[in-house]
C-alpha cells in the first residue's frame, strides 16, 4: 500500500515538473542562462580583425544597455537592445544542457561553471563559427554585422544585462562567451508590404534590385548559402539588403569564376518570386525584368 502511494506521488510530481518545464520552455523560448555560457578554447581560426578605436567606442556605447529576448533560432538566442536598433546574438551551447551535463556530472557543472573543453573532442559550433568568420572578413557590409566575438577576451567588455520573456534579468560576462552584434533588420516580406502600403513603389522596386545585388555580391565573393530558406534569412537595414542568418555559409571558390549568376539567384529567390507573383504583380514584373538584366 505504501509502495503504491509512493509511486502515485512520484508520478504526480513528475507530471507536475514536466508540465511546469513545458510552460517555462514555451514562455522563455527555450532560453536558459547556462546555454549562453561557454567552455570553448580560443582558436586562431576565429581571430578576427580588431575594430578601429572609433568603431570600438560606438560598439561599447551600443552594448551599454539592457537587452530583451527577441527570439531563438537554430544556433542562437537573439536579444534586442533598448534602443530598438541593436541585436545581440549568443551562440547556443547545447552541449551544456542539463541532459548532457548529467552524463558527466561534476561540481563545476552544478555551479554552472563549465569545465575545460576536453581534448580530442570535435569543436562545438565549428560550422557556425566558420560561416560567421567568412561573412565578417569577406562581406561584412552585406550582413548588418557590427562585431563578432568568437574568441574569449579579458577586460575588453563590461557585463551586459539580458532580460528573458518572464522579466528575469541575467548578467552575462561578454568577455567569457561568444556573441555577435548586428543591426536590427526588417524581414523582406513585411518590409516590401509596408513600402507598398505607403505607396513607395519605386523604393520597393529598388529594394528588390538590391536583394538581387546582395546575392550577386555573396556569390562573387565565393560565399555559398547552404540553407534553402530565404524569406526569414534575409532582410533590410536602412534600405540595404543583408543576410541575417550568419550560420549557413561556406566558401566555394568555383563561385568566383561563374559568368552568369542568374540561375542561382532565381533558384535562391523562388519563394520570394512566388509571393510577388501572387500578392504584388507589379513588383513581380519588376523582379523578372531585373533578373533578366
Amino acid at each position: 500500500m505504501h509502495y503504491l502511494k509512493f509511486l502515485g506521488t512520484f508520478f504526480l510530481l513528475s507530471a507536475l515538473y514536466l508540465g511546469l518545464d513545458f510552460v517555462c520552455e514555451k514562455a522563455t523560448q527555450g532560453f536558459r542562462l547556462h546555454l549562453v555560457l561557454s567552455n570553448l578554447p580560443n582558436d586562431p581560426r576565429w581571430e578576427l580583425p580588431p575594430l578601429s578605436q572609433e568603431a570600438m567606442a560606438t560598439l561599447e556605447h551600443r552594448l551599454d544597455q539592457p537587452f530583451t529576448l527577441l527570439g531563438t533560432g537554430g544556433w542562437c538566442f537573439a536579444f534586442l537592445g533598448a534602443d530598438q536598433h541593436t541585436v545581440l546574438k549568443f551562440y547556443k551551447h547545447t552541449h551544456l544542457s542539463l541532459l548532457n551535463a548529467l552524463k558527466e556530472l561534476s561540481f563545476k557543472k552544478f555551479l554552472l561553471k563549465s569545465p575545460s573543453w576536453p581534448q580530442n573532442t570535435p569543436y562545438f559550433q565549428e560550422f557556425n563559427f566558420t560561416s560567421c568568420a567568412l561573412l565578417y572578413t569577406k562581406l561584412k557590409s552585406r550582413t548588418g554585422l557590427l562585431y563578432a566575438h568568437l574568441n574569449k577576451t579579458e577586460g575588453l567588455f563590461k557585463p551586459v544585462t539580458l532580460i528573458d520573456n518572464l522579466g528575469v534579468k541575467h548578467l552575462v560576462e561578454l568577455d567569457h562567451t561568444e556573441f555577435v552584434v548586428q543591426e536590427k533588420a526588417e524581414l523582406i516580406i513585411p518590409y516590401l508590404e509596408q513600402l507598398v502600403k505607403e505607396g513607395k513603389i519605386d523604393l520597393a522596386k529598388n529594394s528588390i534590385d538590391d536583394i538581387i545585388q546582395c546575392l550577386l555580391e555573396l556569390y562573387k565573393a565565393g560565399l555559398r548559402d547552404v540553407d534553402v530558406s530565404f524569406r526569414n534569412n534575409f532582410g533590410y537595414v536602412d534600405n540595404k539588403a543583408v543576410a541575417l542568418d550568419l550560420s549557413s555559409f561556406v566558401y566555394d571558390k568555383t563561385l568566383e569564376g561563374v559568368d552568369d549568376y542568374r540561375m542561382m539567384v532565381q533558384t535562391k529567390t523562388k519563394r520570394l518570386a512566388h509571393y510577388l507573383k501572387k500578392y504584388q504583380p507589379e513588383l513581380y514584373l519588376h523582379y523578372q525584368h531585373s533578373l533578366a538584366l
